[in-house]
Formats: structure tokens, C-alpha cells, sequence
């Protein structure tokens, strides 16, 4: 019996941790094809309408109707730079980089990611967007960006990377109000409704890594002897 208990422990520790816990489905995910596009918001202070410090992020899942039933990164905060200028004549295009610091996501356990049982949050590290805005005659006319962020799963070794490739800029505060159907304001402590100054838009071609390359946890036999006995 205390040779089958043992011969059990061997197996049992040859086993990656990870097997324990409700980790997501890792692989490489795309949204031409298994999830969703998305929506953003990016607040500013309000007063002054600072445009350069504290943004806020809020970008979520969009199926035609409804606003974040697959996933959702929020709360992320940082701050832009201009990075490049050629508006000659006022003509041409503004680049900007904003990095953000912190944030959360989570995941449907419904997504191609889950098990359809748990659902899945996480920490978000750095996330950098890069937005060109194009002038024509002194007024902005287009805004796109390209987005990447890294993040950790609660309870897992797991980790995330997402991108996203394309994300359209539709407009901001200074010539409209933020549209009901786009994720609402958030401010420093992740709150909605008390910010109304910002931007949004639309975030497609999205692409979602998850990683879960686990270290195997083993013991030698002669390690298991000298703790468990001959």
C-alpha cells in the first residue's frame, strides 16, 4: 500500500501545476475569426481638458448590439507625447504615443479561450498606443492606431499578449458628445461617470496570444525516500 501511495506521488508530481487550476485555452486568436471587434474610450481630465495627462482606457467587445459580453480591457492610465509633426500648410499628419501603466481585463469563459465554466481576469502591465492623425486645410480628418499590450492571468501561469492592428478614431469631445453605444468615461480609479472629456472609436483586426508554457514540478526518487521513507 505505501509503495502504490508512493508510485501515485510520482505521478501526481511529474504533473504540471498548472493542471490544478482553470487556466484559459492558450493559442493564437484572431478576430476574423474566432472573437470579436471591439470599441474604445480614452478619457481626459476635465478640467482644464487636459489632452496629455492621465488618459484613461476603456475598450470592450462589440457584437452589433452590446457592449462587452466577450472581453474587456480597462482602466489602464498614461500620458501622450507628440512623437512627429508635418503639417505643412496644414496638410499632413500629428503622430502620438501614449503609454498606459496598469489596468485589468477580463475574458468570457464562452470565448474560444474558456472552458466555458470559469470566466477569466487579469492584470494588465504596459499597454502602448500609437496614433497618426491626418490634417487637411488645419483640421483633423482621420485617426488610427496600433495598440499592444501584455498581461497576466489571476490564479495562473498563463500569460496574454494583445494587439490591435487597426484601431479608427471616430471622433472626440471637442465637436461631439461621447455616443451611448461606446464604453463610457473612465477616470483614474476606474470609475465611470465622472469624466466627459475624450475620444473613441473602433478597434478591429485584433489579435490575441495566450501563453501557458508551464516548468513541470518533479522530485527525484531519491528526493521522495528521504521525505516520505524507504
Amino acid at each position: 500500500m505505501r509503495l502504490m501511495a508512493i508510485s501515485f506521488l510520482v505521478l501526481t508530481l511529474a504533473l504540471p501545476l498548472a493542471a490544478f487550476a482553470a487556466d484559459p485555452i492558450p493559442g493564437i486568436y484572431s478576430s476574423t475569426s474566432d472573437f470579436l471587434e471591439g470599441r474604445g474610450s480614452a478619457s481626459w481630465e476635465n478640467a482644464p481638458a487636459n489632452k496629455s495627462l492621465n488618459h484613461v482606457f476603456n475598450s470592450q467587445s462589440w457584437d452589433g448590439s452590446t457592449l462587452g459580453t466577450e472581453w474587456v480591457f480597462e482602466c489602464g492610465v498614461g500620458n501622450t507625447v507628440v512623437t512627429s509633426v508635418d503639417t505643412t500648410g496644414g496638410d499632413g499628419f500629428i503622430s502620438y504615443q501614449t503609454v498606459y501603466t496598469g489596468g485589468t481585463f477580463w475574458l468570457s469563459k464562452d470565448g474560444p479561450w474558456g472552458d466555458s465554466v470559469n470566466d477569466l481576469t487579469g492584470t494588465l502591465n504596459t499597454t502602448t498606443d500609437n496614433t497618426t492623425v491626418s490634417y487637411s486645410n488645419g483640421f483633423p480628418v482621420a485617426a488610427v492606431a496600433n495598440v499592444y499590450t501584455t498581461g497576466q492571468f489571476d490564479g495562473s501561469s498563463c500569460v496574454l499578449e494583445f494587439a490591435i492592428g487597426n484601431a479608427q478614431g471616430l471622433g472626440d469631445t471637442d465637436i461631439a458628445s461621447l455616443p451611448a453605444d461606446y464604453p463610457p468615461f473612465l477616470d483614474v480609479a476606474c470609475v465611470a461617470g465622472n469624466r466627459d472629456r475624450g475620444s473613441w472609436g473602433d478597434l478591429i483586426t485584433l489579435t490575441m496570444s495566450i501563453d501557458c508554457s508551464t516548468p513541470v514540478n518533479t522530485m527525484h526518487w531519491g528526493q521522495i525516500k528521504r521525505t516520505y521513507g524507504d
